[in-house]
């Protein structure tokens, strides 16, 4: 796996930073920033040669560079993975989460974890390969373990400012979108639908909006991410809603020789607005 590490910058105070494994669908990426100074941001995806096996080229990595072993302050290991769903706190059971992922997902094998989603008395449940969880488990001190939707739901509800109306924020990826619906600070549905053309995802965004009962006039949809795609969905939906708006992040972090856009949503949430 080849890629580029902060090496050759000077990371004098490794205890100020947090260090961010990113386990996506598709690739991995890593990235590094100091909260209290906001100063600079680092993010690298690292690239797969010649394995098939992404994590195995991930794990040859580690062990080929010191920049893993610094003293970081903080290790957060977020994933993004389809085996996931959220469970209201009033019925919510740490003691049956294993129950409960089998019920829904029978037949799936790995580590479930749980993770409180900010302000809205939702609990996320997901999981992981049983190799991922304990190679990190082992290889880091005390890392945390995320969902990527904490962040992006907390970034949404303290950013997008509530009203009397609801709203659907959409953030589009590569190969599929995240659909998350508001009502005030509570929190409607959330869920991730692949997809392979922009008709696809109009599809879903309208399914969702229709089985939500949402109002064609008052109610509104904000469209983040994948700028290529997002310009042509927008088109495509201002037929059937009214208000539809472009979302982008700003967060106050200067990032260093990386251009914003490539980076995931998700992640300059976390940056952002933490857990």
């Amino acid at each position: 796996m080849k890629t580029i590490f902060p090496d050759a910058q000077r990371i004098d105070n490794p205890e100020q930073s947090i260090l961010t494994i990113y386990l996506d669908t598709d690739k991995i990426s890593i990235s590094m920033y100091e909260p209290e100074k906001k100063s600079s941001f680092f993010y690298n995806e690292l690239i797969q040669e010649n394995q098939t096996d992404l994590f195995s080229a991930f794990k040859d990595a580690f062990f080929d560079h010191s920049f893993f072993y610094l003293p970081f302050r903080k290790v957060w290991i977020m994933s993004r993975t389809p085996v996931f769903t959220f469970f209201p706190d009033s019925i919510y059971k740490e003691e049956n989460k294993d129950d409960f992922m089998q019920f829904i997902f029978p037949g799936k094998k790995g580590i479930n974890l749980n993770q409180a989603v900010f302000s809205t008395g939702i609990n996320v449940l997901y999981q992981l390969p049983e190799d991922v969880y304990s190679f990190m488990l082992r290889s880091f001190a005390t890392p945390e373990f995320i969902h990527y939707s904490a962040p992006l739901i907390k970034y949404f509800l303290e950013k997008v400012k509530p009203a009397n109306f609801k709203r659907m924020i959409v953030n589009l990826k590569e190969k599929g979108l995240d659909i998350f619906c508001f009502s005030g600070k509570t929190l409607l549905l959330g869920n991730y639908f692949p997809y392979n053309d922009v008709a696809e995802a109009v599809y879903y965004i309208l399914f969702t909006w229709q089985q939500l009962g949402f109002h064609q006039m008052n109610d509104f949809l904000h469209i983040a991410g994948n700028t290529l795609s997002r310009d042509e969905l927008i088109s495509k939906l201002t037929s059937y809603l009214h208000n539809i708006s472009s979302l982008s992040l700003f967060p106050e972090i200067h990032f260093e020789r990386v251009e914003t856009k490539k980076i995931p949503i998700e992640l300059i949430a976390l940056a952002s607005c933490g857990l």
